[in-house]
């Protein structure tokens, strides 16, 4: 889809003005998307490390179960960390070509410049190692009160 819907030439106004506030526009509203990412990785955060801490004080069948819910939550939690990014991805491709109507273009060049000159981690990857390590607690979670269940049967087995 074509990002420039008026001509420079067809508008009646101060076309570089507008073009600038609307950017501004889109600066905020990309930021605004940012904070409410940051604001749902810590709901995550609270709630896992809430319902592992619950976990950690019995470790035994009923904890599987809420393993599981864990489990579950984290999943809902990398989707929203991808919805976030694809969201703010396609703000971000709009704002470096309003750039290409300004006279400087400060966002198109970082980008440039982390991919070029730097070894830039996005911090997507970063972002999804915490639920990805949750996942990973709880799957341990789940397999202790197990194992730890056949091993009492193997040794009541054997002892009688």
């Amino acid at each position: 889809m074509k990002l420039e819907m008026i001509d420079k030439e067809a508008f009646a106004g101060d076309y570089e003005s507008v073009v600038l506030e609307q950017w501004k526009t889109c600066i905020t509203e990309a930021n605004g998307i940012s904070e409410k990412r940051n604001n749902a990785n810590n709901i995550f955060i609270t709630l896992n490390t809430a319902l592992f801490a619950v976990i950690t004080f019995s470790l035994d069948y009923k904890s599987i179960l809420l393993s599981v819910i864990g489990i579950v939550i984290c999943i809902l939690w990398v989707y929203t960390i991808n919805s976030y990014r694809k969201l703010n991805s396609v703000k971000y491709e709009i704002i470096n070509e309003m750039e290409l109507k300004l006279p400087l273009a400060p966002f198109t060049s970082e980008w440039d410049r982390l991919n070029n000159k730097y070894e830039y981690i996005r911090l997507t990857k970063i972002e999804k190692f915490i639920p990805w390590m949750f996942i990973v607690l709880y799957s341990i979670s789940i397999l202790y009160p197990v194992i730890k269940g056949l091993l009492m049967c193997i040794c009541s087995c054997m002892g009688g």
